[in-house]
């Protein structure tokens, strides 16, 4: 029988630079649709597990990925955000830059300089743009058949209609625990349970391409109609007939977790269509503040000190077991 990770590798200050590193600097994230990037000088700016980066659209209609730091002395380029603009102006000091990240001028320095924006690595994936500090691969050999299994959904067709961020008081694997199993559905979801069969809820582990599809047969009337994957490390698409929503978490320090949902629906601006929408925002909301709160109560108790290792069900968290000993291997090489 499988045993849980230690508790001190959710409480470790250590641990979780390790693993931003580790982990999160050496994946691909989600940050941001294409319909966001479109004409020369679209920017979107985000923080990544600790990482302010920028992706930019240049002035051939290239997407770039850059550090939203300035090369002087790390000045902020752009505030968090969407926008346009001509170039980048760091908000210290002036430094000029062109969307490709070379050095325009540095505006009164004295003397010469030669220097780049230090690059990021974008690209582009069924109108989803990712990026990554250190790739592994490329991007669509790293999704491998993760990317095979939306083939029924015409996800470039959806609009992005709610995006909002949630900062949860746990670290990013209890959250991420929580998410690969079905097990704790029916004591913390009771609008979920009455939705789906979960005496039937399946978890199906991919090794090889490192993802993950839940499966629960859904009753008549059900809002969370069709599929649930999650991509190592921290990517999840819910994908509904009509939509989807772009998931993903990251560790904002040790003990706290930013949970960022981005509903994009294929249909908008019919009553209708936009009422069902709201449904669904409504209830994936729902669901996050019910896992939420039982996250936050689990990293109470992993804080207390009381609680070292534990033990993983063999019918009901193969998900989590996959999970636990990716994160071993990647941070430890075991």
């Amino acid at each position: 029988m499988a045993t849980t990770l230690p508790a001190s590798w959710y409480v470790d200050a250590t641990r979780h630079d390790r693993e931003r590193r580790a982990v999160f600097g050496r994946s691909w994230q989600f940050v941001a649709f294409r319909s966001r990037l479109r004409a020369p000088g679209d920017y979107v700016a985000v923080d990544v597990a600790g990482w302010p980066i920028v992706v930019v659209v240049d002035d051939d209609g290239v997407l770039r990925g850059h550090h939203n730091v300035c090369r002087h002395r790390a000045g902020p380029l752009v505030e968090t955000g969407t926008g346009r603009l001509p170039s980048f102006v760091c908000r210290y000091h002036g430094w000029a830059y062109a969307l490709d990240g070379t050095l325009r001028s540095a505006r009164d320095f004295g003397e010469d300089v030669a220097c780049s924006l230090l690059p990021l690595a974008v690209d582009e994936w069924r109108g989803l743009v990712f990026a990554s500090v250190d790739p592994p691969s490329p991007l669509r050999e790293w999704l491998g058949t993760f990317a095979d299994a939306t083939a029924a959904f015409a996800i470039e067709s959806f609009v992005p209609v709610v995006e909002a961020d949630h900062d949860l008081a746990c670290n990013w694997k209890a959250y991420a625990d929580n998410y690969l199993e079905g097990y704790h559905i029916p004591l913390v979801h009771p609008g979920l349970h009455k939705e789906i069969d979960a005496k039937r809820y399946e978890v199906l582990v991919d090794e090889g391409d490192r993802w993950v599809e839940h499966r629960a047969p859904a009753r008549d009337g059900a809002v969370n109609l069709g599929r649930w994957l999650w991509k190592w490390p921290n990517l999840a698409l819910n994908l509904y007939p009509g939509g989807m929503n772009v998931e993903r978490y990251e560790p904002a320090g040790p003990r706290t977790t930013r949970v960022r949902y981005s509903f994009a629906f294929g249909t908008i601006g019919d009553a209708a269509n936009d009422a069902a929408n709201q449904e669904v925002v409504r209830v994936g909301t729902t669901i996050l503040e019910e896992d939420r709160a039982i996250c936050e109560a689990v990293q109470r108790n992993l804080d207390a000190g009381v609680y070292d290792t534990g033990w993983l069900s063999p019918r009901h968290e193969m998900g989590v077991a996959a999970f636990q000993r990716w994160v071993a291997e990647a941070v430890d090489g075991r």
